[in-house]
């Protein structure tokens, strides 16, 4: 057989089995298996199609001798020899990604100990490139490094609770898999702080690094890799006694932390030299720090070098929503126009009620390169808006580049009077707009104007609470009417562009 046929069957084979499919294809697995006994030619691409990836080590165990006891558990009940490691070393050489679930411990601690005895050299499984380790057994982590080997880029831990075998066998990592470039315990808590820090000290080529709290060493040593793109970790909420410096202009940079006040006082002696910030809280406070944007002007080294900044709230309870306490108002977003190269600006998860349409305009003007804009979008507000259509099209008229708008706005018309919006606002790079639960008019006009400024939007995507809203079903028909003419009005405006009849404005 040629050199190049295997591989041309074994893009076959993953048609009919795709061995990263979430969902597991038992009829595709099937088939590949019996294409496997087909011929010997089969052979080989076959069982590297279904060995690539494992959602357990039953398979391991099954196919070299184990059986299955009285509670369904996987183990050996006779020694392994060395003809039944070398069936084992056969495919365990196949393997490039591993899951070991919580939910799928079916064999028995034995079965690790017997694993570990692998007398073959080099690990367990030599071309495993992903690995993850979702079990809390705490018997299972000290075999953990036993399928850490060079070869792994990618491990994932997702322990519910931080033993003492837990936190040993994290810390000796990094000489398992030394070119480690992404590590996932999003889970870790303080208790694990010092042994996951450990192991990132001896990591050098990570890209993607998502932890819990980690010490201030460990935190400058990702900060300075050039491979980094993203860093997640938990801020501490007492204030630091010594400077922390982070510099990386390319990585994304995601701090998580209970209330914006706390993550105040995590800025008070912080030096940020980076271009993407997103800050992740639990919860509000009793109010929103009116200083926090100017903290957080003063610890970047060059606002106006940001072009990311995402501000999240994970849970807004029903006294948020009609607290003016929580409102960002002018004001307190002012220092955001020093900004000036903000490109992905996301306030969607924060009352924006109380900017106007003139606060809007100088938004636009400051950053003018903006392509994603949420404004209050993505949550129920009681307070009413104060950003009209006024507002949208100036910031459309020096906002070129957006493609992605949200916005909390008030989208309703004053009675007996016309509204003109003019051709310069047209945005047709924009494919996403997002109203949230703006108030809304009369929904006929609203799809006039909105179908003249969004040419390549499909739909307005809105979102009402039945929980929050004094006349919710009233605002959902509306805004569900706006869909229903949308598409309609787009395209009489489209072939009236085709046959030559140009418009200079909208009039409702």
């Amino acid at each position: 057989m040629h050199h190049w046929i295997p591989e041309i069957v074994r893009v076959i084979f993953e048609y009919i089995y795709d061995p990263i499919r979430n969902e597991e294809d038992i009829d595709g697995r099937v088939t590949v298996a019996g294409l496997a006994r087909t011929c010997r030619a089969f052979n080989d691409p076959a069982l590297d199609v279904l060995w690539a990836q494992l959602h357990s080590l039953d398979a391991l165990v099954l196919c070299s001798g184990g059986t299955r006891d009285r509670w369904n558990q996987s183990t050996w009940d006779q020694p392994l020899y060395d003809a039944d490691w070398r069936v084992l070393a056969r495919h365990t050489r196949r393997v490039c990604t591993l899951t070991i679930s919580p939910h799928s411990e079916t064999w028995h601690i034995s079965t690790m100990g017997l694993l570990n005895c692998f007398p073959l050299p080099g690990p367990l499984l030599p071309n495993l490139t992903k690995l993850n380790w979702l079990s809390n057994n705490e018997e299972y982590f000290p075999f953990l490094h036993r399928f850490c080997g060079p070869n792994l880029k990618t491990l994932r831990l997702s322990p519910d609770e931080w033993g003492v075998s837990k936190c040993v066998a994290v810390a000796s990592l990094a000489s398992s898999c030394p070119l480690l470039e992404g590590f996932l315990c999003p889970d870790a808590d303080h208790f694990s702080m010092h042994a996951i820090s450990e192991a990132v000290l001896g990591w050098n080529k990570l890209r993607l690094l998502q932890v819990g709290p980690v010490d201030e060493q460990a935190l400058a040593h990702v900060a300075s890799l050039q491979t980094l793109q993203e860093l997640h970790f938990s801020a501490a909420s007492d204030p630091r006694s010594s400077l922390l410096e982070l510099c990386n202009p390319h990585a994304l940079m995601v701090i998580s932390i209970p209330t914006p006040s706390i993550f105040q006082i995590f800025m008070q002696n912080v030096h940020l030299s980076i271009q993407r910030l997103e800050i992740h809280c639990s919860l509000y406070d009793y109010s929103f720090p009116e200083h926090f944007f100017s903290h957080l002007q003063a610890c970047l080294a060059h606002p106006e070098e940001l072009t990311w900044l995402s501000l999240i709230v994970d849970k807004i309870s029903p006294e948020d929503d009609s607290d003016e306490l929580i409102v960002l108002n002018s004001h307190i977003l002012h220092p955001l126009l020093t900004f000036k190269g903000l490109n992905h600006l996301d306030l969607g998860h924060s009352c924006t009620a109380h900017i106007d349409d003139t606060f809007l305009r100088e938004i636009a003007l400051s950053c003018p390169h903006l392509q994603r804009l949420r404004l209050g979008d993505q949550h129920h507000w009681f307070i009413a808006p104060l950003v009209t259509f006024d507002g949208i099209i100036s910031l459309l008229r020096h906002c070129r580049q957006l493609f992605c708008l949200g916005i909390f706005f008030n989208a309703t018309f004053k009675s007996n009077t016309t509204y003109v919006a003019s051709v310069d606002a047209i945005s047709p790079k924009i494919t996403e707009f997002h109203v949230g639960a703006s108030p809304i008019g009369d929904p006929v006009k609203v799809t006039a104007v909105l179908s003249f400024l969004f040419p390549s939007v499909t739909r307005i995507n809105y979102s009402i609470s039945n929980i929050f809203l004094m006349d919710p079903q009233g605002m959902r028909v509306d805004w569900a009417t706006v869909n229903m003419w949308f598409e309609t009005f787009v395209s009489a405006r489209k072939e009236s562009r085709q046959q030559g009849w140009l418009e200079g404005k909208a009039e409702v």
